[in-house]
């Protein structure tokens, strides 16, 4: 006998179909809930960039004039260093602290779009992987800031890492020709931006696209806020890896009003954080707001809400796998929108790395779940409603979700977990509801 959708939304009502109901246990997210983390504190000093030797025709490189302009500003004892409109082509350079770079509205700061730019031989040269690994060395990302503080990145220019011919030569492009180009080299990519072991750092108003991998990378932070960054790159598997935003691990982060379209995770807890608070952001394909793979130091106390999703591989997802895991507890979702979502709720402990499926890591870290509140969202024309995949010896526990509609083409899928609570759930399934697959996608 086929099973209508009324005869679902009556199921999860009385608490059959293998789902609890009742109260839950609680999950506390209150830090989070008003986090506000200190502001980097800039001098009030104006340098130019264009006083430095800069010249933003799109083709003169200035790298030489970015790394004067910080190093006067660093020796001024801070300031902003400001970029005007124009288009600065660079290779790496630093930042120090107490700055603020700005980029004025029409300013863009450009990666070289060739190998040779960078001093870099085409991958295209070489004969085989070995040699290639042998000879290369990835290079820096485009803008980097190591043990600062007090640092912001600012105004509504644009940072472009003009990823192209980096992508061609990626994990995904060689398996993409392995039948064809058996042995294809790959090199390994740099980030766009990254800062690590920073302390208030501040990224407001900005425009990042195209890195050749991640796009925004703070790692180690105290007082993170990011808030009204635009990330682009293009989703349809042309630009793998190209994850928008990913700190962690952090402590006391604030990340609001973002606009996300990207090929991969849009916003992603990676390693471990504490105090996390996203709202008010726009997702747009990639793979959703997650958390993971990495959980080794573990993430506590995290607030999603007011965040809409349209079109993503995924919405709400927490990954970890064996050798690479710690504690996720006491997150928090609320107040979310999904249109065309894949897969809507994934919470995973299974989870394999296409470009490492060998991995095995650390055997002691191994990774956990636990009380996740997913209340008041909305879920239309999803694939699938969730997977929850813990493991044997680490079930996932304590997961409720209060005040949620969906409609999916498939139910839930519970492995080596307890099942979810459902308080007010409606569960609409019907076959044909969800996005179509895109070329290549199983």
């Amino acid at each position: 006998m086929k099973t209508s959708p009324r005869f679902f939304f009556i199921l999860t009502a009385i608490g059959m179909a293998g789902f609890a109901t009742g109260a839950a246990a609680a999950v506390d997210v209150s830090s989070a809930e008003h986090v506000k983390p200190a502001l980097p504190v800039i001098p009030e000093r104006t340098f130019q960039l264009t006083d430095f030797g800069a010249i933003g025709d799109g083709t003169t490189m200035n790298t030489d004039a970015f790394k004067k302009a910080i190093a006067a500003v660093g020796q001024a004892g801070g300031g902003n260093l400001v970029v005007p409109k124009g288009v600065f082509r660079t290779a790496p350079f630093a930042l120090c602290s107490s700055l603020d770079l700005h980029l004025d509205e029409g300013a863009v700061i450009q990666a070289p779009d060739t190998f040779e730019a960078l001093g870099i031989a085409d991958p295209a040269t070489f004969k085989s992987q070995a040699e290639a690994s042998a000879k290369y060395k990835v290079p820096e990302p485009l803008i980097t800031g190591k043990n600062l503080h007090d640092v912001a990145l600012t105004g509504t220019g644009v940072i472009d890492g003009s990823g192209a011919h980096w992508w061609a030569w990626s994990e995904r492009a060689a398996r993409n020709v392995a039948d064809t180009e058996p042995g294809r080299v790959v090199y390994r990519r740099p980030h766009l931006v990254t800062f690590s072991g920073c302390e208030r750092l501040r990224v407001a108003d900005i425009t990042l696209r195209n890195s050749s991998m991640f796009h925004l990378v703070p790692r180690n932070i105290t007082d993170l806020t990011i808030e009204r960054v635009k990330v682009r790159a293009p989703w349809d598997g042309s630009a793998p890896n190209t994850d928008a935003i990913d700190p962690g691990p952090v402590t006391r982060a604030w990340i609001h009003h973002c606009d996300i379209d990207t090929g991969d995770d849009d916003i992603v807890i990676k390693s471990g954080g504490t105090d996390i608070l996203i709202e008010d952001c726009t997702i747009k394909h990639g793979h959703g707001i997650s958390i993971g793979s990495e959980t080794i130091v573990g993430v506590h106390t995290m607030l999603v809400r007011n965040c809409t999703f349209e079109g993503t591989d995924s919405g709400i997802r927490i990954k970890s796998m064996r050798g690479a895991g710690g504690l996720v507890e006491n997150i928090r979702y609320t107040d979310i929108t999904m249109k065309g979502v894949a897969n809507a709720i994934v919470l995973q402990l299974d989870y394999v790395d296409n470009n490492r499926p060998n991995f095995i890591g650390d055997p002691t870290k191994v990774p956990a779940i636990r009380n996740i509140l997913i209340d008041h969202v909305k879920i239309e024309g999803s694939r699938n409603a969730g997977i929850i995949h813990g493991l044997p010896d680490r079930p996932i526990t304590n997961i409720t979700l209060q005040d949620v509609a969906f409609t999916a083409e498939k139910d839930f899928d519970v492995k080596d977990a307890d099942h979810p609570t459902f308080e007010r759930v409606t569960r609409t399934i019907q076959p044909g509801v969800g996005p179509a697959k895109l070329p290549g996608e199983h």
